[in-house]
């Protein structure tokens, strides 16, 4: 296990040390509780969801200038606004229609990663930031030197080292936000400002980007709209005002919602992808069990049979004939595929549950309700009184690391999840990793999709393994994390070579295939040609 330092690891201490799984905290009038408990996140976020629907105020992202976004309003009708419009395309139905994009950028970090692997972590990132500019936008990213991946991980960066969310001076003193940057205890607030023009970028350019495109069409009333929900939105406010209708969609909120899927989706997904990798390269026992998994479904589209967890890199499975991924693939992984990696889905909760990118997730805040007993709004969990308006922490690190749910916590194992019938240690699947109750987050299934095809396309065509020291021989390294709110593993070094010679000419045929697809649709023709073109 890697050594990190987080708040979400002093607060399990604490946990233990008063034998409660609550811990509440009270500081200039601000009040907050942190629930380091499976347990307790499901009572109160999930069972008593609507009490705990609120957010606080985020004022340190005020600052930074972030427009209206489901993540951070409020509860109240701007935010079911906002999750009646992102939620419908997001949902496990909607998602389908992503999923030819999805496979095709798939194919392309593979080829990235392999024609340049010292910028891996570029070819990840273009990955992320191109599916959710088409999805969002309707822009095309084409490599990862485009100005649109600079953008988006600048602002990225600027979210990741902001801190943890409600975490501020400013946020639990707000009208601290009016005073001078340089003093000494207002480093938050002069982030902020330094940061602001980072945000308004990537907030207003792939907005205007996209709005430039979409008033070509006034000037060619054939061209077909494009399938983005910047287009999207706005042709519904045009159908509105052509019925006489009250328009409920402001620029305001079109602009903030997809600058929310663009950042949630850019950062989160890309971010996975380095951990993945990490944990592939230095587990090779976990990566070659799943390519033997990849291999026989890819060969057989079944699922294997017999034990793979001794295999070695020089080791095929014995399933494998000579046309295996050594020898030379014949056919790609497909979304259709997905439900058939059980292994592939294994190692990714296991990522979520050792490395949670948000180890105290984005906080609650309670509200009055209609059921509440108390006059005042407050709330009661195991005697402890909790008042109205407490902000409300999901240690998520503390949940996935306790000893009563998971044996060895601190070890990578994804077989810990199987039956014990089949080996495995029958335990449950890390919880939290995207949110909990009316918060949870609606790009869940599309995120899932992006991660496990990009995984499933990287382990049938990619060898990953530690460097090479000056010595020749292979060079294990200790993994450093950024803890500034989210926990991101920082740049490292990776051999990664193709697991045959046919591998990069495999992926080009069907980068082409996907592309041309991809053309057909958008020119609003019907089929287009197949997979195995």
């Amino acid at each position: 296990m890697f050594r990190r330092m987080s708040p979400s690891g002093k607060y399990l201490e604490w946990s233990k040390k008063y034998n409660s799984d609550v811990l509440y905290f009270e500081t200039f009038g601000t009040k907050w509780v942190v629930l380091n408990s499976y347990e307790a996140a499901h009572e109160l976020l999930e069972k008593r969801g609507r009490k705990y629907s609120d957010r606080p105020r985020f004022v340190m992202f005020e600052e930074m200038g972030w427009a209206p976004t489901l993540t951070w309003l409020r509860w109240g009708p701007q935010w079911g606004l906002h999750r009646k419009v992102l939620a419908p395309p997001f949902a496990k139905t909607g998602c389908v229609s992503f999923q030819p994009l999805q496979r095709k950028q798939a194919m392309i970090m593979c080829k990235n990663l392999i024609e340049n692997p010292e910028e891996w972590m570029s070819a990840v990132t273009h990955f992320a930031v191109a599916i959710m500019f088409k999805i969002g936008y309707g822009i095309d990213v084409d490599t990862p030197t485009d100005e649109w991946v600079k953008l988006a991980a600048e602002a990225s960066e600027a979210v990741g080292k902001a801190g943890a969310p409600a975490s501020s001076i400013m946020d639990r003193i707000p009208w601290t936000r009016h005073l001078p940057d340089w003093l000494p205890f207002m480093e938050r607030l002069k982030y902020a400002h330094e940061n602001k023009k980072v945000i308004q970028n990537i907030t207003e350019r792939p907005f205007n980007a996209s709005m430039s495109d979409y008033h070509e069409r006034d000037l060619d009333p054939t061209r077909k709209l494009k399938e983005c929900f910047v287009h999207r939105m706005y042709h519904l406010r045009g159908e509105d005002a052509r019925r006489n209708r009250q328009n409920v969609y402001y620029e305001e909120d079109i602009k903030g919602g997809a600058a929310t899927m663009l950042i949630a989706g850019n950062d989160t997904t890309a971010s996975t992808l380095n951990l993945i990798i990490l944990y592939l390269t230095k587990h090779p026992r976990v990566q070659r069990r799943a390519q033997a998994e990849v291999d026989y479904i890819l060969l057989t589209t079944g699922v294997p049979t017999e034990p793979v967890e001794d295999y070695r890199p020089s080791t095929p499975a014995p399933w494998a004939s000579s046309s295996s991924n050594r020898a030379g693939i014949i056919r790609l992984p497909t979304l259709e595929d997905i439900p058939k990696f059980k292994y592939v889905n294994l190692i990714l909760q296991e990522v979520y549950r050792i490395n949670p990118l948000s180890p105290l997730g984005i906080p609650h805040a309670s509200v009055k309700d209609s059921s509440d007993i108390d006059p005042d709004g407050d709330d009661t969990y195991n005697g402890m009184r909790i008042p109205c308006g407490t902000i409300v922490y999901p240690n998520v690190w503390a949940m996935n690391r306790d000893e009563k749910r998971y044996r060895e916590p601190e070890r990578f194992f994804p077989e810990r999840y199987l039956p014990k019938e089949e080996g495995g240690w029958g335990e449950p699947l890390p919880v939290g990793n995207f949110g909990f109750g009316r918060r949870v987050c609606v790009g869940q299934y599309l995120a899932e999709n992006s991660l496990l095809i990009a995984i499933a396309m990287m382990l049938a065509t990619i060898e990953f393994d530690l460097p090479i020291g000056p010595d020749g021989n292979l060079k294990d390294f200790e993994p450093q994390f950024s803890h500034k709110g989210q926990s991101i593993v920082l740049p490292f070094k990776v051999s990664i070579k193709p697991r045959s010679p046919m591998v990069e000419e495999l992926l080009d045929r069907h980068i082409l295939v996907a592309k041309m697809a991809e053309k057909a649709a958008e020119d609003g023709k019907k089929g287009g040609p197949t997979p195995s073109a």
